[in-house]
């Protein structure tokens, strides 16, 4: 009997420790290394997002360059600039204004009353003509056609006329009202069947007292299409020739 009870027993000392065995390796097995957890999901997160921004530039960081800036320095000393303007009635005193401009190389422009002069209205011998009532009256004013943008940035203006019974046409009245040529050069130059300059520079001067008026050039109807070797003299003799 006893021999029964102790082989009993060592069977069942067995078997208790086999159950032990058992319930310990499945512990372990639960508490073994587990998967990668959200925090590991965040630090992977938290690396990415580093990738996408990159490492943010020290605050001494160099600036890229910034495009050339326009150059402040003064442009050199610069010759005046000058300018001719003129009004023919026939064609001579374009001739002579032409010439002018080519040996000067000025700017140029023409006066153009905005009602046109006819052969008519210049006929001398009729008393009764456009251009005698015009000179007869000094209060008239023609009206001129257009007109000089900005006659500021001209320090010389050469101006041309014919002469018209003694003085400018009354045409060039109406630019003198219309411009202020004070501290500029004015040049007079004129054609004419022979009567000169007739007084006419120091009409300009009264009529623009704030500018300085050369002595002036006549040139005979006759010699207008002709006229460099004479244009080229006088533009010496005031200090004017290139």
């Amino acid at each position: 009997m006893k021999k029964l009870f102790s082989v009993f027993m060592t069977l069942a000392v067995a078997l208790s420790l086999a159950a032990c065995g058992s319930g310990n390796s499945a512990g372990e097995s639960s508490r073994g290394t587990e998967p990668e957890t959200s925090v590991q999901g965040i630090e992977e997160q938290s690396g990415t997002k580093e990738d996408i921004n990159g490492t943010e530039p020290s605050s001494d960081a160099q600036e890229p360059e910034s495009a050339d800036e326009p150059s402040t320095e003064e442009p050199g000393g610069t010759e005046a600039k000058a300018l001719v303007v003129y009004f023919s009635a026939t064609g001579n005193t374009k001739a002579v204004a032409e010439t002018i401009a080519r040996l000067q190389g000025t700017d140029i422009y023409e006066i153009v009353p905005e009602q046109p002069y006819t052969d008519e209205d210049l006929n001398y011998n009729d008393r009764s003509t456009r251009a005698t009532a015009e000179q007869n009256d000094p209060d008239v004013r023609p009206a001129i056609s257009g007109g000089i943008e900005d006659i500021s940035v001209y320090d010389v203006v050469y101006v041309g006329y014919p002469i018209w019974w003694g003085d400018m046409p009354r045409i060039l009245y109406t630019f003198f009202d219309t411009y202020d040529l004070t501290g500029k050069t004015i040049v007079p130059f004129c054609t004419s069947g022979g009567s000169g300059l007739s007084g006419t520079p120091e009409t300009i001067g009264s009529l623009e007292t704030g500018a300085d008026v050369l002595n002036g050039l006549h040139v005979s109807d006759s010699a207008a299409s002709n006229a460099e070797d004479k244009v080229s003299e006088w533009l010496g003799s005031i200090g004017q020739a290139e």
